[in-house]
């Protein structure tokens, strides 16, 4: 069962969870915290070298003559820090502007020290934030490839390439602050503070008082800031997937004139991004305003406070103030930052709630799942299941096909579908027999042999394979079995030679240098120029610059429609699949390869269990049988001939077909 969309409650709850994937790097998260901490460190001892200069400057007096006074209030309990302080002191000399000189280079000594170590911190932090998320990233994709094709006939591709890209950089830059200046600023905070109560601890206690309705308020803030994130996010991936749609389209709006009605959806759909977007502008622009109205509100309180403690009290002395502001001082840098950082937080949290509700979808297996060999049982299974009973739990290895492939009373309906988009379906394919199956448009002739790899699972009745039902086979097993060539041509990034091999082990050895010239890369490539010839490709791939290793883009745009369908139908005659789906596989070749894709196809239905899916009855007539169905139920089956007299549907589609030929 999915999430649901509404994030969870908690703090960070998402953002805490996507910081599991950085426990690898808990090497380099430890040695940022450490110079983080040494940093803190550095710049305490360097603000708390102001302290002596101001002894020199207000009061007048020379550094080893105050620590002197000091040691003497003392008594014979000299604390450590005070001894430290007198060794110091000997190398600061008395007249006051060497002691200030002397006094300001260490200072600046410490300060580059310090930047030191926050470069450590930052870049350590910088590098955790980056592996960590890329981690995620490459978990969430795999987990992609495996969800079942219900959640891309749902939600498209665009909402999860926006979770991949928009989603997982929030994400990151989330990580990136959490790791640094979430961890920086406190120990800075903590550090002046830790001073402020060291010189005195009543004043700071009256400033500490403040520090929880900053929280407060940021608190609020933060969570107006992650609810216009996640609105934003999701009307991003709207926006992506207008510009695949339209660009992808972009003949077709041509062709329609309809760049008018494509530029105001754009437009509608980007009045809502903007929406969003000004929204989390205003809570985030906010911030600061309220943030330094609410300091200087605590300043007012503070200078009071003070003023009454030094004249009224006489608790304070001017040098303890002055430094005290000092301290004061380098807080609100801090603090500032802790108020942005909060709104980087939640927009992070937003985008790693969107990445997990991927991720906690369920997948098309379960991979913990030990496999078994098919037994007798499992066949046993095979039958319980086509009775009505539920597949057992065990996964199987579906054996090679021997005998038949069974469609055994088979029902599907999509979610929602007011109908089956399947309707008792009753099949029985022998081995080696090839099977054209036709119909009108929503027919159900596509969801039929989709439930043969296992894209869908019927809701009712058993797809069987020598008698084991496929829901007890592991996947892995079913699709080896199967050569798919769909309607629409797919290529992917790489080279003619590594599209044609696609899924082959070796594929991705192709143009490996190390590997080029091994045995089992040499026969692959025979292998793939023997498949291009059957596929009537070899010519023209022969013609392109450099043949077989030509690169093409995703889209395949430097091929027509044609070549791009002959290098899929190619891909499938290589795997040499017992089982071959081809789904409308001669839709986009052109007529003058038609009749030689058509001898391929001829070829290789006699040498695998086939289906075809076709319009055209050139392709259909090949068939050692033909299926003839209708709102997802078979109201015909068998040859040509037959089905002209005993099927009116199936004489309609072949009467249109002569039609469309013919004229």
């Amino acid at each position: 069962m999915s999430r649901s969309v509404k994030p969870k409650r908690g703090v960070y709850l998402e953002l805490r969870r996507a910081l599991t994937y950085a426990w690898p790097y808990r090497g380099m998260m430890v040695a940022s915290i450490g110079c983080a901490l040494l940093m803190g460190i550095v710049q305490t001892i360097s603000l708390s070298s102001i302290f002596p200069i101001l002894k020199v400057l207000v009061e007048g007096k020379t550094v080893s003559g105050w620590v002197a006074e000091a040691i003497a209030a003392r008594g014979e309990n000299v604390p450590f820090y005070l001894q430290i302080a007198e060794a110091a002191a000997r190398f600061i000399p008395d007249r006051p502007l060497q002691a200030i000189a002397v006094i300001f280079g260490f200072i600046a000594v410490t300060v580059v020290i310090g930047n030191l170590f926050r470069f450590a911190h930052e870049h350590l932090s910088d590098r955790v934030a980056i592996y960590s998320v890329h981690d995620l990233r490459r978990h969430v994709y795999d987990h992609l490839l495996h969800l079942p094709m219900s959640y891309f006939g749902r939600s498209g591709t665009s909402e999860s390439t926006s979770r991949l890209m928009n989603d997982a950089a929030l994400l990151q830059d989330g990580v990136r602050v959490l790791l640094g200046q979430l961890i920086q600023s406190p120990i800075s905070i903590v550090m002046s503070l830790g001073l402020a109560l060291w010189i005195n601890w009543k004043l700071t206690l009256v400033i500490m008082l403040f520090i929880p309705p900053a929280f407060v308020i940021m608190k609020k803030l933060g969570t107006k800031v992650r609810r216009a994130t996640r609105a934003a996010l999701q009307k991003s991936a709207a926006m992506l997937g207008q510009i695949e749609s339209t660009l992808g389209g972009v003949r077709v709006v041509k062709a329609a004139q309809a760049e008018r009605f494509e530029r105001r959806r754009y437009a509608r759909i980007m009045q809502g991004i903007r929406r969003e977007q000004v929204r989390l502008s205003r809570y985030e622009a906010a911030t600061t305003p309220i943030m330094e109205i609410t300091a200087l509100v605590a300043i007012g309180v503070i200078l009071l406070t003070a003023s009454w403690m030094m004249f009224e009290r006489r608790w304070l002395d001017q040098t303890s103030f002055m430094m005290i502001m000092f301290a004061l001082g380098t807080i609100a840098e801090p603090m500032r930052r802790i108020s942005k950082i909060n709104n980087v937080m939640q927009r992070a949290n937003a985008a790693a709630a969107r990445l997990f509700e991927l991720l906690d979808l369920p997948a098309e297996r379960t991979r913990e799942q030990r496999p078994q060999h098919a037994t007798a049982g499992a066949a046993a299974g095979g039958q319980n299941a086509r009775r009505g009973g539920l597949p057992g739990e065990g996964r199987i290895v579906l054996p090679p096909l021997t005998r038949e492939i069974c469609f055994d009373h088979v029902s599907f309906r999509y979610p929602d579908a007011p109908r089956p988009a399947v309707d008792r379906v009753f099949l029985r394919v022998p081995k080696g027999r090839s099977v054209a199956i036709v119909g009108r448009n929503g027919s159900g002739k596509t969801t039929l042999l989709a439930l043969l790899p296992r894209f869908y699972d019927p809701t009712e009745g058993a797809v069987l394979i020598d008698g084991i039902d496929l829901r007890q086979a592991t996947l892995r097993s079913v699709r080896s079995q199967i050569a798919l060539v769909t309607q629409d041509s797919v290529v992917f990034p790489g080279t003619i030679a590594e599209n044609i091999a696609y899924g082959h082990p070796l594929a991705a050895r192709l143009h490996d240098p190390a590997a080029a010239e091994s045995a089992a890369v040499l026969a692959l490539r025979q292998d793939i120029e023997a498949a291009a010839r059957r596929a009537f490709a070899h010519d023209f791939i022969l013609a392109k610059p450099q043949g077989y290793d030509t690169p093409l883009d995703g889209l395949g745009s430097q091929l027509s429609g044609g070549q791009k369908q002959r290098l899929c139908i190619a891909r499938a005659i290589l795997r040499r699949a017992p089982i071959l789906i081809l789904d409308e596989a001669t839709s986009q070749v052109d007529a003058e390869s038609e009749h030689l894709i058509q001898q391929a196809i001829e070829g290789v239905m006699h040498e695998a269990t086939t289906f075809v899916i076709a319009h055209r009855f050139s392709t259909i007539l090949s068939a050692d049988e033909i299926v003839v169905m209708d709102e997802g139920r078979i109201v015909g089956q068998g040859r040509h001939d037959d089905l002209l007299k005993s099927c009116e549907i199936y004489q309609q589609l072949y009467e249109r077909q002569l039609i469309s030929t013919t004229g």
